[in-house]
């Protein structure tokens, strides 16, 4: 079937480019064909002053994994929720707004990771203006490594196509992406947190610029000491604690650059630097200190470049990536009696261009190709391994009054490696306009094996076939009241996503070491629900949202003889989880809560009960009292995170702190046009 669809789908594509219209409007929010009067002036005399128009910078921005998306179930936070936890780091701010389990191994600056839609963590992708974050050692991505201030906008896809993300979005994507306020001047901010366990955050933010070109600063510094006391379960008599070695650095500036260039040439460019040193506590249950650290230090910078014509977009955009990880054991030594210490380097170099045809009022189509170079180095390995990988992509979207349909193919080249073609295709259907809406999609996934999966020494395997599945997914949207001063809606949604060849580490039975293989296929079945009500009074401006998770991920063994059955589940993947939110603000005060609650889970393979992790429940709450005088706004906020004292644990074995409570101070200044 995906022999005959290439052609066919090349040929629609094809005849569309012969035989479009020049005057396009694709449909959707913000996805039109509108005049900008900001560049008025770049239109030239003659005929292609005629035929010229300008293209709105929101369809400019978004890349093709953003604008095919209507059929696929999105969250993005609210300014509230942005204000709230802009102390925090990504991690801290998604369980807010979504059902995602965050793995953490413990206090401010600890190592977390994303789990979505009951997949494991690399099975979720993360990317900062285009460009994938996850780690090409590990795969994944550790959240806190990147400040809420690091991006304008947060949005995240569940279940995202393969054959517009790329490798390892099965469970979904976070897009951060930075953007440009043409009518701004000048906007600066300052803002400091002082918290429990000496947690400082201090950011300077700055943005001026004129409607021609637009430039961003911002600089962040977060320290914390994090010795909380916690309950050690795993000794006698279960006594309190302060745990030590957990102090935390971490600072970082980035940078961004947006310019209007004449004849419709746009330039934006990123820089971000970033530099943590994070010392490693011992686990529960030890006798002996910690006295490990590591050290995460990473260079990150992108240019992309767009052109519009009257009714299409170039746009070809390049990033490098230089990251360094250093691991000190302290007084550990490895088995020749050398301190235990490894040091991991990676340099990505990654390419995307893509074409956008606006074909009718109601067609566009995306081609594209991407080109990564790729090398990192670890001691393990004994040497620097490179990859190389290019995959080219097209997708199709027609929104009709009524409808909107999205369709895309991707077919992936990486040496030694074969990936199938990759499909995709969704629908969202408003059969009430404004009131209910039905969606359905159908992805390929795919993922490839990390550096340290083929590369690691002794165990790595060179030899592994990526994984392959699909994930599917229906929906709907009900807005079952709506007014001037309030509104309440619904959704709810079913998918199910299936996986082969998963990748798993598993013992040898003749050597003593662990070592990577094919081993298993995964098969979650989940459900999702929401219900949001908000409104506003002369007086009062309100909202609340409750969102449910059921995630069921089956696993199977494909070794022959195996007895496995499906009733195995997924490591730390939850069955249940939900998430609760309150928010009021009346006049120049503001208060809220969070609600999150975390089912029990398994931390073996085999499932052993006596390792299950219990469920638990954190709420937060934060209030704050804004102030406008002479164009300075100010604001006071104080945030309590684990209001009840939860004593819990996220990874096993890693104390989790209890009540914490945050002071923060932001003053900014403001001028646009």
């Amino acid at each position: 079937m995906k022999a005959l669809f290439v052609p066919a789908y090349v040929m629609l594509i094809l005849s569309f480019t012969l035989t479009g219209n020049p005057l396009a409007d694709p449909g959707g929010e913000n996805d039109r064909l509108l005049s900008d009067p900001a560049t008025s002036d770049d239109i030239g005399s003659g005929a292609d002053s005629i035929m010229l128009m300008h293209i709105n910078e929101v369809v400019i921005e978004k890349h093709r994994s953003a604008y095919y998306h209507e059929d696929k179930r999105t969250a993005v936070p609210d300014t509230l929720t942005r204000q709230v936890f802009s102390g925090g780091d990504i991690g801290t701010i998604l369980p807010v707004f979504t059902t995602a389990y965050i793995n953490t191994q413990g206090g401010a600056g600890s190592a977390s990771s994303l789990f979505l839609r009951g997949t494991n963590s690399y099975q979720s992708a993360i990317s900062w203006n285009g460009f994938i974050l996850n780690s090409l050692t590990l795969g994944t991505t550790d959240l806190s490594l990147i400040p809420v201030s690091a991006a304008d906008d947060i949005k995240v896809i569940y279940g995202a196509a393969g054959s517009l993300a790329g490798s390892g979005n099965s469970g979904g994507s976070v897009l951060l992406g930075n953007r440009a306020n043409w009518s701004n001047r000048v906007k600066a901010e300052l803002k400091s947190e002082l918290g429990t366990y000496d947690n400082r955050y201090l950011s300077a933010t700055t943005r001026f610029g004129t409607p021609r070109i637009q430039y961003h600063l911002n600089m962040f510094l977060h320290q914390a000491e994090n010795d909380f006391k916690y309950t050690d379960i795993y000794k006698p008599g279960n006594p309190v604690e302060r745990i030590h070695n957990n102090a935390m650095d971490n600072r970082g500036i980035i940078q961004n650059l947006f310019v209007r260039l004449p004849r419709n040439n746009r330039i934006e460019a990123g820089l971000w630097y970033q530099s943590r040193e994070k010392e490693l506590p011992a686990i529960m249950g030890s006798y002996l200190p910690g006295r490990a650290v590591q050290y995460d230090s990473s260079v990150r910078g992108y240019a992309k470049w767009s052109k519009i014509w009257h009714s299409s977009t170039l746009s070809a955009g390049a990033a490098l990536f230089d990251e360094i990880m250093v691991y000190n054991g302290g007084n550990a030594a490895d088995i020749s009696g050398s301190p235990l210490e490894s040091e991991i380097t990676s340099t990505r170099l990654m390419s995307d261009i893509n074409y956008r045809l606006y074909i009718t009022n109601y067609l566009s189509a995306d081609g594209g190709i991407t080109f990564s170079s790729l090398t990192a180095e670890a001691g393990a390995w004994g040497t620097s391994m490179s990859e190389y990988r290019a995959a080219a992509v097209t997708a199709v979207k027609m929104s009709l009054p009524v409808i909107t349909i999205n369709t895309s193919a991707r077919k992936e080249y990486h040496p030694g490696t074969s990936i199938p073609l990759l499909l995709s295709a969704g629908a969202r259907a408003d059969i009430l306009p404004g009131s209910f809406a039905v969606t359905a999609s159908y992805s390929d996934q795919f993922r490839v094996p990390s550096f340290n999966d083929k590369y690691w020494q002794p165990g790595g395997n060179p030899g592994l076939l990526p994984e392959t599945g699909y994930t599917a997914d229906t929906g709907m949207e009900w807005s079952l009241f709506s007014s001037r001063s309030f509104n309440i809606e619904t959704g709810a949604g079913v998918y199910i996503t299936r996986l082969k060849n998963m990748i798993q580490w598993v013992p040898s039975e003749t050597r003593s070491w662990w070592y990577p293989e094919n081993k298993d296929m995964v098969s979650v079945k989940g459900i999702e629900a929401s219900l949001s009500a908000g409104g506003n009074t002369t007086r009062l401006k309100y909202s609340a949202g409750v969102a449910y998770n059921f995630s069921k991920p089956s696993v199977s063994s494909l070794q022959n003889g195996s007895t496995l059955n499906d009733t195995r589940l997924l490591r730390y993947v939850p069955l249940h989880s939900g998430t609760l939110n309150l928010n009021v603000a009346s006049g120049n005060i503001y208060m809220g809560l969070t609600a999150n609650y975390t089912g029990s889970r398994h931390t073996t393979a085999d499932n052993n009960p006596i390792q299950m992790m219990p469920s638990h429940k954190i709420f937060n709450v934060w209030a704050g009292y804004r102030v406008s005088l002479g164009g300075v706004d100010g604001r006071i906020q104080l945030r309590v995170m684990n209001l009840l004292d939860e004593d819990y644990q996220v990874v096993r074995s890693y104390a989790m702190p209890g009540r914490t409570i945050h002071l923060g101070f932001i003053m900014g200044y403001s001028y646009s046009e």
